[in-house]
């Protein structure tokens, strides 16, 4: 717990100074704080060097698919700093915290425990284009797409087979995140603003097991969120 709370320390006290940074510069501001659920793709896993330690032997396993638990505790949410209005392009720039989970459906070779539920939180760089505003009966939306690359920083909670004492349980880098996403955006009012989004976020991890050993997984989220945005401007 204490790894995440420095990473969410060191995230803020980055955000702050950006915004510093930015306003400096004449650019405008976006704070975004959302909210809505992520269904994961099935994969394997692969574990390797844990048959002591753990008590599965090395090799690729099914799980069956991942159970999401989106709306159970910790939910899913994320929030972004956008930094839009620059004079050298038209595209808006982002910093993205995203908090979601997966939980093994199956569990493999008897483990007890095969999750990441406090958490696969990426931290990602994003550009995000916006497309030209389509006009209805009632409201303005403003379309945008978007794509980005950072880091994948789970949870990691395995416990071995029942005798073998192995239990991993603490927060890893475990390599990239991929994101594209495509969504619509809706004046509330002059500084508020509420928009959907779906987002497909990719996370090819590899964590180390505490005892000796490693697992490996691909992990493809579907993602659609809601939020609002408030704006400095």
């Amino acid at each position: 717990m204490k790894k995440s709370y420095c990473l969410l320390q060191k995230l803020s006290l980055g955000m702050t100074f950006l915004v510093i940074q930015c306003i400096g510069f004449g650019a405008n501001i976006d704070v975004s704080l959302y909210g809505g659920f992520n269904n994961a793709a099935h994969s394997s896993v692969t574990f390797s060097n844990a048959s002591i330690s753990y008590g599965i032997d090395d090799g690729k396993y099914s799980v069956d698919g991942w159970k999401s638990e989106s709306f159970e505790s910790p939910i899913y949410y994320g929030y972004r700093l956008s930094i839009y209005g620059l004079e050298s392009t038209d595209l808006e720039f982002a910093v993205d915290f995203n908090h979601s989970k997966v939980k093994a459906k199956k569990l493999p070779g008897n483990l007890r425990r095969l999750e990441f539920t406090d958490g696969i939180n990426t931290l990602t760089l994003l550009a995000i284009y916006k497309i030209d505003s389509i006009m209805t009966m009632s409201a303005e939306l403003n379309p945008y797409v978007g794509a980005g690359i950072g880091i994948a920083y789970p949870h990691v909670d395995v416990e071995g087979v029942t005798g073998t004492g192995g239990k991993t349980y603490d927060y890893q880098r475990t390599g990239p995140a991929y994101q594209v996403m495509a969504g619509l955006r809706y004046e509330l009012a002059e500084s508020w603003k509420t928009f959907a989004e779906y987002r497909l976020t990719y996370t090819p991890m590899k964590a180390d097991l505490d005892g000796g050993g490693q697992i490996k997984t691909d992990i493809l989220n579907n993602q659609v969120s809601v939020g609002f945005i408030y704006s400095f401007q």
